[in-house]
């Protein structure tokens, strides 16, 4: 993919690979002309996913709002580092930045993040924090969640060998908002062409999420009255599904499969505690269950998510 020319991304539908100095980053923006002041909305994928998720969200979010979405190193479209480097919260956080001045995209920001985007989102939050105005956050991780989430999930990619994964997800065979050519691009993807740097960012997961735990966002309520949306997703009934296909083909041991379903019991009471303990970010914030998907919201209920961003911006509007 040829290297984007075009310098003025506040207007019109572009996509294109942008230098940050040592390589490049795919990154795709849509929505109306921006004007000074206009938040810009920017989408932090989770671990080792690109933007092959979001096409419905940037679809129906472009329809109000200048939306921007990219591939870390790496992943996607994006090109690998020419020097291998700690993916870190910290390191990536300092990547978008870098993104961000080279396409001359000045804040303020509203960051959409979905997993483990919620730990890299609050990390650039912790960067630049007079330059976030609001946070939807969907089915992410924050810092606790690894010391928490009281499972080994080695033992869920035993279960998942042989598995058709998408098949499984809210028992939907694919999300009725994606096209066929969207549909087929994202399980490419997430079939592993993007497997190296997932490995990598999952190396750094645990010290990214204690980098951001010594913020102390939650108690200093960093975003003051920003708003923020915290969508919690339905991931118990993705792992309930693999486990259940897992002991018919015989994955696992019995012992682990044991395992896993006593974990599940709790699973998702201790899931609603991690997402609503997001909601401390600010005075002005809100959660919904999004009961109709799994853990990926955007992808089979991007209306939901784009309705969020909506919510967020309007909020704003109102109080500034």
């Amino acid at each position: 993919m040829a290297e984007s020319r075009d310098d003025d991304w506040q207007s019109g539908d572009k996509s294109g690979l942008i230098s940050i100095g040592t390589h490049k980053l795919f990154a795709q923006i849509a929505g109306p002309t921006r004007k000074a002041g206009d938040p810009l909305v920017i989408v932090v994928a989770g671990l080792g996913s690109s933007m092959r998720q979001w096409p419905a969200v940037l679809r129906g979010c472009s329809r109000f709002a200048r939306i921007m979405g990219y591939d870390r190193t790496g992943l996607g479209r994006s090109e690998k580092a020419p020097t291998p480097s700690p993916r870190t919260g910290v390191a990536i956080a300092e990547e978008l930045s870098a993104l961000l001045k080279a396409m001359h995209l000045e804040p303020p920001y509203v960051l959409v993040a979905q997993s483990y985007g919620g730990v890299l989102a609050r990390q650039f939050l912790a960067q630049r924090p007079g330059d976030v105005v609001g946070l939807c956050l969907l089915d992410t991780n924050q810092e606790r969640t690894y010391i928490d989430r009281p499972f080994d999930e080695s033992i869920l990619g035993v279960m998942l060998k042989g598995v058709d994964y998408y098949n499984l997800r809210s028992g939907m065979k694919r999300s009725p908002k994606l096209s066929d050519e969207e549909w087929e691009a994202m399980v490419k993807g997430d079939d592993g062409d993007d497997g190296e740097y997932a490995g990598l960012e999952k190396q750094d997961y645990a010290s990214s999420a204690d980098a951001l735990a010594a913020h102390k966002q939650f108690d200093r309520q960093v975003l003051g009255s920003h708003p923020v949306s915290v969508v919690k997703g339905s991931t118990i009934k993705e792992l309930n599904a693999i486990l259940e296909a897992a002991t018919e083909i015989g994955n696992g041991t019995e012992e682990q499969r044991a395992q896993l379903a006593k974990v599940f019991e709790t699973f998702d009471a201790l899931e609603e505690k991690l997402q609503r303990e997001q909601l401390r970010l600010s005075s002005q914030s809100r959660y919904f269950h999004a009961e109709n998907s799994g853990h990926n919201v955007q992808v089979y209920e991007p209306d939901l998510v784009v309705d969020e961003i909506k919510w967020i911006l309007e909020s704003r509007s109102k109080s500034s």
